[in-house]
């Protein structure tokens, strides 16, 4: 399972870049995974070079195709908020750290299972400024089981991001939240815990 969420986090750490609209946003977003799909797996999979420089393109990655700013703020919750701006400076520093060095590390022990796009459906709210896809994906960890992928990619005009992944029914993001505010709750209360917590994962 840790192998399928690093697999995950590494397409969705891809996708900032712009794509070719094609007729409509359902179909470009179903091309851009499958393409960008491929583009992380031969990127980071590649024998030949070190933990160092995986590492370092998993960052380029993160940074150049997710909002990380936007899903560290998510899933710091309600206590972004009342954090000092010193705080959430460290906080967002830690958060891609403990993400870059713990995804970038697993996703090492990807052994070619087949990724297989199915499809997509619309999913735009009312009114909204962003276009919104829900593409459904299976991910075969054997040939019996495959595990199911729904990628929401949010586009406006030709750039395209993975806003959050459900692994079988299962939000990533709310599944980050969740956790983080558990450890927050039980410190104190505050982002200072979290940040904390994160200093001892990055260090650990």
């Amino acid at each position: 399972m840790r192998t399928i969420a690093a697999f995950v986090l590494v397409v969705a750490f891809s996708i900032g870049t712009s794509a070719a609209r094609a007729d409509s946003h359902i179909d470009t977003s179903v091309k851009f995974i499958n393409s960008l799909s491929n583009q992380a797996i031969e990127t980071l999979t590649d024998a030949s070079i070190t933990t160092e420089q995986r590492r370092a393109e998993f960052r380029r990655l993160f940074r150049d195709g997710f909002a990380v700013n936007g899903i560290a703020r998510f899933v710091a919750g309600r206590y972004w908020r009342k954090a000092s701006d010193a705080d959430r400076a460290e906080y967002l520093k830690l958060f891609e750290d403990v993400i870059v060095n713990t995804w970038a590390d697993r996703f090492s022990q990807y052994s070619g299972q087949k990724f297989e796009v199915r499809g997509a459906t619309d999913a735009t709210p009312e009114k909204s400024a962003e276009d919104v896809a829900l593409v459904e994906s299976l991910f075969f960890t054997s040939p019996t089981s495959p595990v199911r992928l729904e990628w929401r990619v949010a586009s406006k005009g030709d750039l395209f991001k993975i806003v959050d992944v459900k692994l079988e029914g299962i939000s990533m993001a709310t599944t980050q939240r969740d956790e983080f505010n558990s450890v927050v709750s039980k410190n104190g209360r505050s982002l200072e815990a979290l940040i904390e917590e994160l200093r001892r994962r990055r260090d650990g």
